[in-house]
């Protein structure tokens, strides 16, 4: 397994944690934010050799936030309403593909629309793709077909059938998939806790692995936890900002903020983000201890009394960066996936004991620092 950095605002802590402090093996880089000329920038000149780019198509309409697709000629941002068919989207595609081809990228990740509900349309872009990919002569790349599973799609256990069924047909030549996958977490919180998508999108990752493709799980948070302790998956992405740890459709549509915010605390032995504003109740109450990560330079400086917190800080970000990638390469070296989601559950079990411990002792952490995820992660474990 590859841990990846997803590479967007504020690159340069993602690559400085990489030669820094080893963190992670790999990088994504987002034409959102990069544009036509990455290949310039001299810190991502550094990582290329082991680099892949998403082109992100996934705004099929005229009517999307942009950032900088428009610079590359071929993407469907630059499309009008008379343009707006299937061919033209797979000419684009097309030309997606040659791109990464010239740049000398070895994964070449095929793009491909965000679609709602119509299926067919996947599967028929996915069959049209693999034709034209089966003749390219070039054997020193892999080509991974993207896979944006909208919400409305992961939940439709049928639909996802339809869809495995179409990936695993035995013409299909591509090396693996990129899965990005819309999880809609409620509000005030960070992870989804609809079980129908736990399901159904380890139903994915363990198919197309039995299937021997590759599988690189895009924009993922850390609730590649639950999947990863089921099954092996090639490259799991990492990511500072929330925007690039969770696949959102409506970055791509609307003109959306994040808001402001002091930031938030990866906690290894919560396994969740704890609001500054609670961190700096836990210092006063004493109980720190409780959720510090052990063997993290970065959690060490912004855990002290009176860090000036605030999320454009890089070793607020970097904290999670270390812990996650920590967490998921020592999740991956257990080989027999029974024993691996037996550590995974104990991990767990672990964190619903600090919890109590802190409830224990009056303290309360509420909406997105609350315990609301980790008992059903617990059920869903025990009962898959």
């Amino acid at each position: 397994m590859k841990i990846t950095h997803v590479l967007g605002h504020n690159s340069n802590w993602n690559i400085d944690s990489y030669l820094g402090q080893n963190i992670g093996d790999f990088f994504l880089i987002t034409a959102f934010t990069h544009g036509i000329n990455f290949d310039s920038k001299p810190l991502l000149k550094k990582v290329l050799d082991v680099s892949m780019i998403d082109l992100q198509f996934y705004g099929k309409n005229t009517d999307i936030q942009t950032g900088k697709l428009t610079e590359f000629s071929f993407h469907t941002s630059n499309i009008s309403n008379k343009e707006n068919t299937n061919v033209y989207f797979e000419n684009c595609a097309k030309q997606a593909i040659e791109f990464q081809i010239k740049k000398n990228f070895k994964n070449i990740i095929i793009p491909l629309f965000y679609e709602n509900d119509e299926v067919n349309d996947i599967i028929y872009a996915i069959k049209t793709l693999n034709k034209y990919v089966s003749k390219l002569e070039n054997k020193n790349h892999k080509y991974f077909m993207t896979l944006p599973l909208a919400n409305h799609i992961i939940i439709d256990k049928d639909k996802i059938e339809e869809i495995l069924f179409a990936c695993t047909d035995m013409d299909i030549c591509f090396d693996g998939y990129f899965i990005a996958c819309e999880n809609k977490p409620e509000t005030r919180k960070k992870l989804t806790t609809d079980i129908k998508i736990f399901k159904n999108l380890t139903r994915v990752f363990k198919t197309l692995k039995q299937q021997n493709f590759e599988t690189v799980y895009a924009y993922a948070n850390w609730d590649a936890i639950i999947y990863l302790a089921q099954t092996d998956i090639d490259y799991i992405t990492i990511g500072t900002y929330e925007n690039l740890r969770n696949f959102d459709i409506k970055r791509f549509t609307e003109d959306i903020s994040g808001g402001g915010s002091k930031g938030y605390y990866f906690s290894e032995k919560l396994l969740n983000m704890v609001r500054a504003d609670d961190v700096t109740m836990l210092n006063d109450t004493g109980n720190i201890n409780i959720i510090k990560n052990e063997k993290n330079i970065f959690s060490d400086i912004i855990l002290k009394e009176g860090y000036p917190w605030n999320i454009h800080k890089p070793d607020v970000n970097k904290n999670y960066l270390l812990s996650i990638s920590a967490m998921l390469h020592k999740i991956s070296t257990i080989s027999d996936l029974e024993l691996r989601k037996i550590y995974v559950m104990d991990l767990i079990e672990n964190a619903i004991n600090n919890y109590n411990y802190l409830e224990g002792n009056r303290i309360f952490l509420n909406n997105e620092s609350s315990n609301y995820h980790l008992n059903i992660w617990k059920t869903y474990l025990a009962n898959s």
